[in-house]
């Protein structure tokens, strides 16, 4: 088995971003406002589908047992299973979404940027339904409260992964390929 240093250590550069931009958070009531969707887009769109589900579900690992990366510095199983673990399980779906379809469909500006609309509504799909049944609202009110107040945010972050990625791509080169 051939191991690629170059592409093991974006990948744990990509873990630690992802990291930290979960601890820059504006708490709001129900779901925090972080960045971390902004590291799952970079991440997905920069690396195959492959490094992008292993940087992704390492991070959701390493919060289960317990180190504090969650959003706010929150770690464990218990914030898994409670109203945010939706958003966090999500995050899966959302990186195969992008990285997947970037591979298939091509490394572009404009795909770049409706990959990541996809990836990030789906996200906030599968929290608001979470967050549906685990406070036992209605869908409508899990969107309202859930994926609404999201919207503006998210298209900020799309518009700032296609920066951030574009430029990267040209040195990184792992999705491009």
């Amino acid at each position: 088995m051939h191991i690629n240093s170059r592409r093991l250590t974006f990948d744990a550069v990509m873990l630690v971003l992802l990291i930290i931009c979960s601890q820059l958070s504006i708490p709001l009531p129900g779901v925090p406002l972080t960045l971390q969707t902004f590291a799952v887009g970079l991440i997905a769109t920069l690396l195959p589908v492959t490094d992008t589900l292993i940087v992704i579900a390492l991070y959701i690992v390493l919060g289960g047992l317990g180190l504090p990366v969650f959003a706010n510095y929150t770690a464990g199983l218990g914030v898994i299973y409670s109203a945010m673990g939706g958003y966090i399980i999500g995050f899966l779906l959302e990186g195969l979404i992008i990285s997947a379809l970037l591979q298939w469909r091509g490394f572009s500006r404009l795909n770049i940027m409706w990959t990541n609309l996809l990836g990030a509504a789906v996200q906030l799909l599968v929290g608001s339904a979470w967050l549906m049944a685990f406070n036992h609202i209605t869908f409508i009110h899990a969107l309202l409260i859930g994926f609404v107040p999201f919207i503006i945010p998210g298209l900020i972050k799309i518009y700032l992964i296609y920066l951030v990625a574009w430029r990267l791509a040209k040195v990184v080169s792992f999705q491009t390929k």
